[in-house]
C-alpha cells in the first residue's frame, strides 16, 4: 500500500468528518493540504490519481475505501482556485537534485525524461512565486530555459506549457497574484520579462483558467480582485485582454454563498469592488468594454445593481460608481437589456434595490452633454414648491416589463410597499385611481352587490324542502333570468380569477395574504354557484349544500371592497392576517385535542339509558358537540355514572377544559393581540399594495384604445430629446423653514448669476423681461428661480 493510502486509512473516521464539515468542498484559497506532495497537487489530476489508487486497494483494506469514495464523489468544486502550502521535498533536497541535472540531460536526453524534469521545475516555480522567493525563481527560469533546448517542441510553446498547470490552466503569474506579498511586484516583473523575452508574453498574460468552476478567469481578474492597481496597469500596458469573461460556476453562483458574482468582466469586477482608478483605466483603454455583456446578458450597470445590498455604505459607492460610468460612457448603456429583458432600472425594481432604484428614477444631471441621461427635470421652483418632470419610459404600464408592474406583482421581494412610495410610482398610482380606477371599483362593487342579492333571493328557502319543490316546478321568467344571470356571472368570475391566480402563482401564506386572498375566495364562490346550478338542473337535492356555502362566501367577499377606503382596508388586512397566522394554527391544534378526548369519552360510556345527561356522550359525534360547548363555556362538568370509570371520565373532562378553555383560547387571544400590534404598522403598507394591485388589474381589463385615453403624462421637449413625462409638484417645507431661518442681510452675499443686488433695486419685472429675456434669476438663500 502506498504512503498516501496509509495516510487516508490511518485518519479513519476523522477524515470523513473533515470532508463533510465545510460548506465549500473546494475553497478558493486553502492554506493546508495534508497527505499529498506538491507535485501531486499541481501536476496530477484527480482522475489520474484515482486510476493509480484503485488498483492498489485490496479486500483487506475495505475500511479505507469509504472515505476515498466520498472524497471523489461528493465535492462540488473538484479543484481549489489556489493552495498555499503542501507537504513535499525541502528546498535543499531539490537544489541537490539540480546540481546533477545537466550531466543527466547529456546522457539521458530522451523526451520523457525531459518532460519529467520540467514538470518538477514547474511545481518548484509555483512554490517560489507563492513564497515570493525571487532568487529561486530566477534560477529555475534559467534552468527550464536550458532544459527546453533538449526538447523537440517550439521553445515558446514548451516554456508556456511548463509555466501553466495542465489541470486548471493556472499560470505561475496567476499563482503569484493569488498569494500577494512584499515581493509580488518583483515576481510579476520577472515572469513578464521572461515571457516577453521568449515571445509568449501576450499568451502568458491572457491565459485563462480551464477548470469549470473558475473557467475564463485571467491574471487581470485576479490583480483587480487583489486591488493591485500598479500590476493591473502593467498587465494592461503589456496587452492584457480587457474584454474577457470569467464564466465559471464560482462566478455565477446559484445562491449567495456559492461564489461571487461580479458581472464576469474586469470592468464589472473593478466597479463592484469600488476601484474607481481601475475603472477609469479600463474605460480609457477600451471604451467599448462598458457595453460588454456577461453570460446572463448583464452589463456593468446590471452587475452593480445586483451586488447592491441594504447597506448605506455599500449603496453609496454603488450609486457613485453607477453615476460615474453612466456619465463617462458615450453609449446608451441604460438601454441595454439582459437575457431576461431587463434594463438596469428594471432589474433594480425586480430585485427590490430601493436606494439604487430611487437614484435612477430621480437622477437629474444639469450639464449640457449629460443632461440627456436625466430621468427627472426641474421645470420651475418657487419657495418650497418645485415642479419636476419625471420620464415615464419603462416606468408606466405602457412599457414592457414596466417598473410599476415589476414592483406590484413581484412576490420575491419584501419591500414592495417601500418601493411604491418612490416617485413617480406613488403619484402614478394616485392619478390612475383618481382618473379611472375608483369609478371602475365602484361599478365592480355594485355588480357584486347586485349579484349577491340576486343569488340570495333566488335560492333562499325559509320553509324547507316543500317550498323548494314548489319553486323548482315554476317556470317564472324572473327566476329563469336570475338563474342565467348568476350562472353567466359565475363563469366570468371563474375565468377572470383563474387567470389572475395563474399569473400570481402565490407560493406561501404571505403572498396569499398580500396578493391572492380574495381571488381564491371569489374563485371558490363561483365554482360553488356552477355546481349548485348543475345540481338544480339535474334535480339533485344536495344542491342546497353548495347554495349555502356560495351565499356565505358571496357576502364575505364583499370585504374585498373595503380596500377602497383606507380605514376599512387596514381593518380588513388585520382580519386576514389574524385568520391565516393565528386562527388556522389554533384550529389545527384544537382539532387534535377535540378528536382525542371525544373518542376517549365516547369509549367510556358502556350502556346509556334514556337519560339526557348520558346521551350527550354516548357517541363520538355527540361527544364532539359537548366538548365544543365546554370550550366556549356553554357546557358543564358532571360525573357520568353510566361510564365504566366515572372518576376517570370527570378527570378527562377537567383536563380537556384546562388544555382548551384555559390554555388554548387564552393563548389564541394573546397571539391575536400580538399580531394586531405587530401588523399595525405594516397593515397600511399592505393595504396600499392591495389597492395598487386592484388599480393595475382594472387597467389591464380595459381595451387598448380606452387604456390609451387614460394614459398619464405628456410629451415634453427636454433639450434635443422628446420625452413622455409626468409633472409632479413637490413641497419641501422642512428645507424651506431651515433656509428661511438663516437670514443674512449682507448685500454682497446676495449675488446672482448675471445680476448683482444693487441692480435689482432698479428692476421692474415686466420691463426687465423685455430688455433681458434670457436672464435666469436665482436669489439665495430662498432658491427662488424664475425661468424667462
Amino acid at each position: 500500500m502506498t504512503s498516501e493510502q496509509q495516510t487516508i486509512g490511518a485518519s479513519g473516521e476523522n477524515d470523513a468528518k473533515a470532508f463533510k464539515a465545510p460548506s465549500f468542498t473546494t475553497p478558493m484559497d486553502s492554506h493546508v493540504i495534508e497527505g499529498k506532495t506538491h507535485e501531486e497537487i499541481e501536476c496530477c489530476s484527480p482522475a489520474d490519481e484515482l486510476n493509480n489508487l484503485l488498483p492498489e486497494l485490496d479486500s483487506s483494506h475495505q475500511e479505507t475505501l469509504g472515505p476515498v469514495a466520498y472524497i471523489f464523489s461528493s465535492p462540488t468544486f473538484s479543484f481549489p482556485m489556489d493552495s498555499h502550502y503542501a507537504e513535499g521535498k525541502t528546498q535543499e533536497e531539490n537544489e541537490d537534485e539540480l546540481d546533477n541535472l545537466l550531466p543527466e540531460l547529456n546522457t539521458r536526453g530522451n523526451e520523457s525524461y525531459i518532460t519529467k524534469e520540467l514538470q518538477k521545475r514547474g511545481c518548484l516555480i509555483l512554490e517560489a512565486v507563492s513564497d515570493g522567493d525571487t532568487e529561486s525563481l530566477k534560477r529555475l527560469l534559467k534552468e527550464i530555459k536550458v532544459i527546453s533546448r533538449y526538447s523537440k517542441s517550439p521553445s515558446e510553446d514548451f516554456l508556456l506549457d511548463i509555466l501553466t498547470s495542465k489541470d486548471s490552466g493556472k499560470t505561475c503569474l496567476m499563482k503569484a497574484l493569488l498569494n500577494i506579498n512584499s515581493n509580488t511586484p518583483e515576481i510579476v516583473r520577472i515572469l513578464m520579462s521572461f515571457a516577453e523575452k521568449h515571445g509568449f508574453l501576450e499568451r502568458f498574460i491572457n491565459a485563462k483558467y480551464t477548470e469549470e468552476n473558475y473557467k475564463g478567469q485571467t491574471a487581470l481578474h485576479i490583480a483587480i480582485e487583489r486591488r493591485q492597481l500598479l500590476i493591473a496597469k502593467k498587465l494592461i500596458e503589456k496587452g492584457a485582454n480587457i474584454n474577457v469573461r470569467a464564466e465559471g460556476h464560482f462566478f455565477n453562483p446559484k445562491d449567495k454563498n456559492g461564489g461571487f458574482y461580479f458581472g464576469e468582466t474586469p470592468l464589472a469586477l473593478a466597479a463592484c469592488t469600488n476601484q474607481p482608478d481601475i475603472v477609469d483605466l479600463l474605460m480609457e483603454k477600451e471604451p467599448t468594454c462598458v457595453t460588454m455583456q456577461d453570460s446572463a446578458g448583464n452589463t456593468v450597470l446590471h452587475a452593480l445593481v445586483t451586488t447592491a445590498e441594504e447597506s448605506e455604505v455599500q449603496n453609496k459607492f454603488i450609486i457613485h460608481m453607477y453615476d460615474k460610468i453612466t456619465r463617462n460612457c458615450k453609449h446608451k448603456l441604460e438601454d441595454i437589456r439582459n437575457n431576461d429583458g431587463f434594463s438596469p432600472m428594471q432589474l433594480a425594481a425586480k430585485t427590490g434595490k430601493l436606494q439604487v432604484l430611487k437614484y435612477i428614477l430621480s437622477r437629474e444631471i444639469k450639464e449640457g452633454e449629460n443632461k440627456v441621461l436625466s430621468r427627472r427635470f426641474t421645470d420651475w421652483a418657487y419657495g418650497p414648491v418645485s415642479s419636476y418632470l419625471y420620464d415615464l419610459r419603462d416606468v408606466d404600464t405602457s412599457s414592457k416589463n414596466s417598473v410599476l408592474e415589476l414592483v406590484v406583482y413581484n412576490q420575491d421581494i419584501d419591500n414592495r410597499h417601500e418601493l411604491l412610495t418612490l416617485e413617480p410610482l406613488q403619484t402614478l398610482l394616485y392619478l390612475k385611481w383618481k382618473t379611472f380606477a375608483r369609478y371602475m371599483f365602484f361599478m365592480s362593487f355594485l355588480q357584486t352587490f347586485v349579484y349577491n342579492i340576486t343569488f340570495t333571493l333566488l335560492y333562499y328557502e325559509p320553509h324547507g324542502e316543500e317550498v323548494m319543490k314548489a319553486r323548482s316546478q315554476t317556470d317564472g321568467v324572473l327566476e329563469i333570468i336570475g338563474q342565467i344571470y348568476t350562472f353567466v356571472w359565475a363563469l366570468y368570475l371563474i375565468i377572470l380569477e383563474g387567470i389572475t391566480i395563474f399569473r400570481l402563482r402565490p407560493s406561501d401564506l404571505q403572498s396569499v395574504l398580500s396578493d391572492a386572498w380574495f381571488h381564491f375566495l371569489f374563485f371558490i364562490q363561483a365554482l360553488l354557484v356552477i355546481i349548485s346550478t348543475i345540481c338544480f338542473v339535474i334535480g339533485v337535492q344536495e344542491q342546497l349544500i353548495f347554495i349555502v356555502l356560495a351565499v356565505v362566501l358571496g357576502w364575505i367577499n364583499m370585504m374585498y371592497y373595503t380596500r377602497g377606503v383606507q380605514s376599512l382596508g387596514i381593518y380588513s388586512v388585520m382580519i386576514q392576517r389574524v385568520i391565516l397566522h393565528d386562527v388556522l394554527k389554533f384550529l389545527l391544534v384544537y382539532v387534535l385535542f377535540l378528536c382525542g378526548f371525544g373518542i376517549a369519552l365516547a369509549s367510556l360510556i358502556e350502556h346509556c339509558p334514556n337519560d339526557d345527561v348520558c346521551r350527550r356522550y354516548n357517541s363520538f359525534r355527540m361527544a364532539i358537540i359537548e366538548l365544543f360547548k365546554l370550550t366556549i363555556g356553554l357546557g358543564d362538568l358532571e360525573i357520568q355514572q353510566e361510564s365504566k370509570y366515572p372518576v376517570l371520565f370527570l378527570g378527562l373532562l377537567i383536563t380537556y377544559v384546562i388544555l382548551t378553555f384555559v390554555l388554548l383560547l387564552n393563548m389564541l387571544i394573546a397571539l391575536m393581540a400580538e399580531t394586531v400590534d405587530d401588523i399595525s404598522k405594516d397593515s397600511k403598507n399592505i393595504w396600499r399594495l392591495q389597492r395598487a394591485r386592484t388599480i393595475l388589474q382594472f387597467e389591464r381589463s380595459l381595451p387598448v384604445c380606452i387604456r390609451n385615453k387614460f394614459k398619464l403624462g405628456k410629451m415634453c421637449n427636454v433639450g434635443k430629446d422628446i420625452r413622455f413625462c409626468l409633472r409632479i409638484n413637490e413641497v419641501k417645507w422642512t428645507e424651506w423653514h431651515n433656509q428661511v431661518t438663516c437670514i443674512n442681510e449682507e448685500p454682497e452675499l446676495l449675488k446672482l448669476n448675471t445680476v448683482s443686488y444693487s441692480d435689482l433695486r432698479h428692476i421692474d419685472g415686466l420691463d426687465h423681461h423685455k430688455q433681458n429675456p434670457q436672464i435666469t434669476i436665482q436669489v439665495s438663500p430662498l432658491h427662488m428661480e424664475t425661468r424667462l
